[in-house]
């Protein structure tokens, strides 16, 4: 590797660590848990200084790396969507945008180094805001107590428990591809691999089933036990051809948006269903009702503001038009086509887990949940870097 590679090389990891962790104190620590309580200017001062840093480095890198027509032309569009945001049509938002710039700088760092570089880094985010909970750094009228039936849920300085649950969830699949970059997860045999992987599953189990109790990130955590089952015993196994992946997306898509359609809060079948997501279908009726579904956003709609979407595929057609939502779709789309690609079954059945948990969150696009998508474009760049 050369000077100007290794160069690429730190400035692309190192924009993405300024990434995940301002966004970890701007977007998901208690310092934005409560809507009456104003986030301190401070913190507003280090996310607006991050998004800058990574933006500018990040654009540095694609001047440098822009010498193709694919980029030059999504270069274009992603422009010209940004134009029309700001004069009020919206289809893409920032996270969108930082995603955008991380796919088509992939090329500039190698998968392992990467996957390595989230790993501890998702380990250290998590490690100073536990450090500042249990430190009382942040002021006590911020923190967050959710009860669910008989027990008291605490987000641990996370914003919600959810968020708790769904970062450390993260990081459970960031040590899954981490292991798989190794090679020790196709070697399970080996007592101390072995040792590693159980010991990583029973914590994610106890955190997401007995402490953060966060039902999007139990379904996704299931999922995943179930479909990696088969490679403990098969380490060969092949990656599903993409159509399945695709086919459930699509099915996930539509099924979310007909029943926020055809949602009846008189019918004993709604109530129900209604009653097991946690009033997720008749918030989400009601943000179609005062909103609905247009081509692009051209409405002042935010989450939480005033109504909560915990579905992705409703969130993306709410905020972000037809437009946008068919963005995100062919964006998913193409993570399964990567990964089949690279033959990557770990990755392929992660996507899988992770379209049934936007049925109950939209959090797959936010900044900490990028990374299964931006994996999907590195192993893509290391089969191109063989040929």
């Amino acid at each position: 590797m050369g000077t100007i590679d290794i160069i690429k090389q730190r400035l692309y990891l190192f924009s993405y660590i300024v990434l995940m962790a301002t966004s970890m104190l701007y977007m998901y620590s208690e310092f934005n848990s409560v809507d009456q309580l104003p986030e301190p200017g401070y913190v507003k001062m280090i996310w607006w200084a991050g998004i800058a840093i990574f933006i500018v480095l990040q654009a540095t890198l694609l001047l440098l790396n822009i010498n193709d027509r694919l980029k030059m032309s999504c270069l274009i569009i992603l422009a010209g969507l940004f134009l029309l945001d700001m004069i009020g049509f919206k289809s893409i938002n920032l996270q969108i945008i930082c995603l955008s710039f991380l796919i088509m700088n992939s090329e500039s760092v190698s998968f392992k180094e990467f996957i390595k570089v989230d790993f501890v880094t998702r380990l250290a985010c998590i490690a100073s805001i536990l450090i500042m909970f249990f430190c009382g750094i942040f002021p006590s009228q911020y923190d967050v107590y959710v009860p669910r039936g008989d027990t008291i849920r605490s987000s641990l300085g996370f914003n919600h428990p959810n968020s708790f649950g769904g970062y450390c969830l993260y990081i459970l699949i960031s040590f899954l591809l981490f292991f798989y970059s190794t090679g020790r997860l196709q070697n399970l045999k080996k007592i101390s691999n072995l040792f590693w992987f159980l010991l990583m599953f029973i914590t994610g189990f106890f955190i997401e089933f007995v402490y953060a109790d966060s039902r999007s990130s139990q379904v996704a955590f299931i999922l995943m036990v179930l479909l990696i089952i088969p490679l403990v015993f098969n380490k060969n196994i092949k990656s599903f051809k993409p159509l399945l992946g695709i086919f459930i997306l699509l099915i996930m898509t539509l099924t979310s948006v007909m029943v926020v359609f055809y949602y009846n809060q008189f019918s004993t079948f709604f109530v129900k269903l209604n009653d097991l997501t946690s009033n997720r279908l008749f918030l989400q009726n009601e943000a179609f009702k005062v909103f609905g579904f247009n081509l692009f956003n051209v409405s002042d709609f935010a989450q939480g503001n005033p109504i909560w979407v915990d579905n992705q595929y409703v969130y993306n057609l709410i905020s972000t038009g037809i437009i946008g939502s068919l963005i995100y779709t062919y964006i998913y789309a193409k993570s399964f086509v990567n990964a089949h690609k690279a033959d990557c079954y770990i990755l392929y059945i992660v996507l899988i887990a992770l379209i049934f948990k936007g049925s109950f969150e939209s959090t797959l696009i936010d900044y900490y949940a990028l990374l299964p998508i931006i994996c999907s474009f590195f192993m893509v760049n290391k089969i191109s870097m063989k040929q």
